[in-house]
């Protein structure tokens, strides 16, 4: 347990130190949010901003998943670099520091997240609905983009592979669940990708049905349910336990760590 905690110390330390993680997942979220809320009139209800009430939940979860980098350049470097070697020679087992990177990435993230919310409440009146909604729905995208990040290691053989794969897939999902702000029509098959279609058009769909204002629902043409909210971090759940299974199951059949 002594050995634990000082290796996600260290984990976190590295976490925090990455100034372009701060970057993408603090400093652009909030810079939308920042721009969406005097973009054109900026409509206020209640003392909150529409536009960023409305925008918010989407910038929240939209960037979670570019922390499954991070995931990526403690397991290729300490796990498949030159570290391998040192790690191999510590007085535990490589399990011992894979844990706490693991942890340490998700507390990162999750911690980004908290700090979005915060910023964006105070600083520029955004409504969240839900706190707890809230909570739940962070705490489920942030770890299925740290387990998303460990599958792309255990699947690929070189990191500028895997991390090309992770912004295709976190800039894939946010263009599909219309959070880049590119008209997707109104088929089907759109329709179905900007609700259920992807995590991301599922957090932030739960985060805006679960007890936001009705006036403001009924500007941003969504449906006050509480029970739709519910099913989708359902849904999230369900997604983020079958990719841990497979991560697991995978993890053991290569003897990676």
């Amino acid at each position: 347990m002594k050995h634990f905690f000082l290796i996600l110390t260290h984990y976190l330390k590295r976490c925090i130190n990455d100034a372009f993680a701060l970057i993408i997942l603090l400093a652009v979220p909030i810079g939308m949010i920042a721009f969406n809320s005097v973009i054109g009139d900026a409509p206020m209800y209640n003392g909150y901003n529409i536009n960023a009430s409305f925008v918010s939940p989407a910038m929240l979860v939209g960037f979670q998943f570019f922390n499954s980098a991070y995931i990526l350049e403690f397991l290729y470097k300490d796990f498949r670099g030159s570290m391998r070697w040192r790690l191999n020679a510590a007085p535990c087992t490589l399990r011992t520091f894979i844990v706490p990177a693991f942890i340490a990435n998700w507390l990162f993230s999750m911690l980004f997240g908290v700090i979005t919310i915060i910023v964006s409440s105070v600083a520029f009146n955004a409504y969240w609905g839900n706190l707890w909604v809230v909570a739940a729905v962070l705490v489920l995208v942030s770890l299925m983009s740290v387990i998303v990040g460990m599958l792309l290691f255990l699947f690929t053989k070189k990191m500028s592979i895997a991390n090309g794969l992770v912004y295709a897939i976190s800039f894939g999902m946010m263009l599909l669940s219309g959070m880049l702000f590119i008209p997707l029509g109104d088929s089907a098959i759109a329709t179905f990708f900007m609700t259920y279609g992807t995590p991301l058009a599922l957090g932030a769909r739960a985060i805006a049905m679960s007890g936001s204002m009705p006036g403001l629902l009924e500007m941003a043409n969504f449906d006050l349910d509480m029970t739709q909210s519910l099913i989708n971090i359902g849904i999230l759940a369900g997604a983020t336990l079958v990719l841990g299974l497979i991560a697991l199951i995978a993890a053991k059949r290569r003897r990676t760590f």
